[in-house]
């Protein structure tokens, strides 16, 4: 074995560019390892609801998938033209509906139930070739994506899969749709989640002009309970059924009676609050209900291939020691690994066997960084013809012999590893394999824990911090569209942070004071303010709430006669509001009075505006002569009510 001088510059290069996951780890017990299998075509099934396979609302219009990401039309309020098969929207931009992209399919189910790739036509029909509805008749589409890789271990019901592709959920024909990234999948004993990144536009039902942007959000597509893993694969309904969903306010509250109500995650809900289709993935009271509940999904895998597997010669250690332990591994199939850097870029790259400090979410192959990752010795198992490629015995290189199988020698010393091992996110030692050179491969990953007997002499504590005062000035009181600020004074140096006004804020405390932002696009409302202290070495962490009041904003009216009132003739009056931010919504009320006589009419606004039209009777009922037009705005959630009063002559 080489000393832990000569192998050290292997474990420095180790613990750089090395990158850990996401995912909860899958740990590997003696008692089940031995069925722990490398899967590496595994395929994707899903319809996800029948409510994305169902008629739109809007006449003319359904919903649908797309292999890929469908194309940004720049602008909302558009749909996929079907004269060329969703390959533009209606405004020429391009859009490029696809059956296939990459590893991702949409297949539709046919007459005799057999699943098939499905072409545009078939999108909006049912299997039976009707026409999709909003009462029951469903197009049957899957998303389909092959190619996951990653393990299974149907002993212990555990299993770790990914998927690379992309496809497209659109409703309204195009009017809003979400994009869906990189699939991953993980059940720990029975408990599983799916999880994947969303991107898109942001736009509203009662604004389809809106259109903007939605950053990348990784997000829970479904949470999956009771799942059976088999060495087939997996085939489970997802959680909706009784799950709540807590809606922010101003949305449309979960309907939570009845055989139908139910949710999505919430995270994933969150986002669909952006692109203006939440409602269609929670109960919320209506007719759709019964198409929201999400679909039965299936993982068939191809797992032929045993996975890495390590028996090492001890676990338990005294602190204060020096030991060497032999670890012994086999299935590590060199061909399961490929480097992605030098020196054994392109080449099987083997794997990494380390004696170490890690975070509980570790591995490479889902994406932690590598400072999730501290090694103490670290020997390298590569083919034999590349040994010497790597630095060779002295440099930690040892035999991955062509069946799978090394034999390698590691010093545990817990002071050498505590001393680089400082971040606290760091808490679990053991012995760990991971593919080297790059490579990112699950089924190289294990980890089997080590103890020691006897705690090191702790460091004396420092001081306790000093309690914190912490008061935030001014009255808390602000106008829709106008943004305010709150002062904090805190006792000395630190950072204060602001949470429960819809933002998340962080500033520096200079002078013992720091100035938070209340943003201008807080809806009327009272709101309560969390704003925290960080402390120092001298101060103890402090948290406040502070109420805050968004009070509504004033709007202003105006109108004139678009067509102006004659004899026996109808006449149109528009009436306009003006207000600080957002157009206003909500009602507007006209009273039209002549010498005792009165006509009312109520009107919804539409972008800002109402246009009011009299009719040939209403204008006969007053007649000619001076007439009194009373216009008054309701106001809305955000803005006050208004009035205004015009007069007019009629001959």
């Amino acid at each position: 074995m080489s000393s832990p001088r000569t192998r050290s510059a292997l474990g420095a290069s180790v613990a750089v560019g090395l990158v850990a996951p996401t995912l909860a780890m899958l740990a590997v017990s003696p008692a089940h390892a031995a069925d722990r299998v490398a899967v590496t075509d595994a395929q994707f099934r899903w319809g996800i609801n029948d409510e994305s396979n169902s008629a739109g609302y809007a006449p003319g219009t359904f919903n649908l998938f797309s292999a890929g990401k469908i194309g940004n039309p720049g602008v909302g309020g558009l749909m996929l033209k079907a004269a060329d098969e969703g390959a533009t929207w209606t405004n020429g931009a391009a859009a490029g509906w696809k059956a296939t992209d990459g590893n991702v399919t949409i297949e539709k189910q046919q007459a005799d139930g057999s699943y098939a790739t499905t072409t545009w036509a078939g999108t909006n029909t049912t299997p039976a070739g009707e026409k999709v509805d909003t009462n029951g008749k469903h197009s049957a589409h899957q998303v389909v994506i092959d190619a996951g890789t990653g393990i299974l271990d149907a002993d212990a019901d555990d299993a770790r899969l990914s998927w690379d592709g992309d496809f497209s959920v659109i409703f309204y024909s195009g009017m809003t749709y979400f994009t869906v990234s990189d699939p991953q999948l993980n059940v720990e004993d029975g408990e599983g989640t799916l999880t994947a990144t969303l991107g898109g536009y942001g736009t509203a039902m009662d604004d389809p002009t809106k259109w903007e942007a939605l950053p990348d959000t990784e997000v829970t597509l479904a949470t999956l309970p009771d799942v059976d893993v088999t060495p087939e694969g997996i085939e489970v309904t997802p959680d909706y059924q009784g799950v709540h969903y807590d809606a922010p306010t101003n949305a449309t509250p979960q309907a939570r009676t009845g055989a139908n109500w139910g949710s999505f995650p919430q995270d994933f809900v969150d986002f669909q609050q952006r692109t203006g289709s939440s409602s269609y993935w929670y109960s919320s009271g209506g007719g759709a209900d019964a198409r929201k509940a999400a679909r039965p999904l299936s993982v068939a895998v191809n797992a032929s291939q045993t996975a890495g597997k390590v028996t090492v010669s001890g676990t338990e250690f005294d602190s204060d020691e020096t030991a060497t332990v032999t670890v012994e591994g086999t299935g590590f199939d060199p061909a399961l690994a490929t480097g992605t850097r030098p020196p054994l870029a392109g080449k099987p790259s083997g794997a990494y066997v380390a004696v170490g400090k890690y975070a509980d979410a570790w591995e490479p192959s889902q994406g932690a960084p590598s400072t999730a990752r501290v090694n103490g010795d670290v020997a390298w198992a590569v083919n034999a013809e590349d040994m010497e490629t790597i630095g060779g015995p002295a440099a930690g290189a040892i035999e991955l012999r062509p069946d799978g199988s090394f034999t390698a020698e590691l010093e545990v010393d817990r002071a050498a590893i505590d001393a680089k091992a400082t971040d606290p996110s760091l808490t679990e030692y053991g012995i760990y394999t991971y593919a080297g050179g790059g490579a990112k491969q699950a089924a190289y990953e294990t980890f089997t824990p080590i103890t020691f007997t006897k705690p090191t002499t702790p460091n004396p504590p420092p001081p306790a911090p000093k309690p914190s005062t912490v008061s935030v000035l001014g009255s808390g009181v602000t106008t829709y569209g106008s943004a305010g600020s709150l002062r904090v004074r805190v006792p000395s140096t630190g950072t204060v942070s602001l949470a429960g006004l819809g933002v998340t804020q962080r500033v520096a405390a200079r002078g013992g004071v720091a100035t938070v932002r209340v943003p201008s696009g807080l809806r009327a409302g009272r709101y309560v303010a969390r704003v925290s202290y960080s402390g120092n070495a001298s101060y103890a962490p402090k948290t406040v709430t502070k109420a805050v009041t968004v009070r509504k904003a004033r709007t202003t009216l105006s109108t004139r006669w678009a067509s102006k009132p004659r004899k026996n003739r109808k006449a149109t009056l528009v009436v306009r509001t003006r207000a600080v931010a957002a157009r206003p919504t909500g009602r507007i009320q006209v009273v039209l009075k002549k010498a005792g006589k009165r006509v009312q009419l109520t009107r919804t606004l539409q972008r800002g505006q109402s246009r009011v039209v009299l009719n040939k009777r209403q204008v006969r009922k007053l007649g000619t002569g001076r007439w009194v037009v009373r216009a008054t705005y309701r106001g809305d959630a955000n803005y006050q009510p208004t009035g205004t009063t015009i007069r007019t002559r009629v001959r």
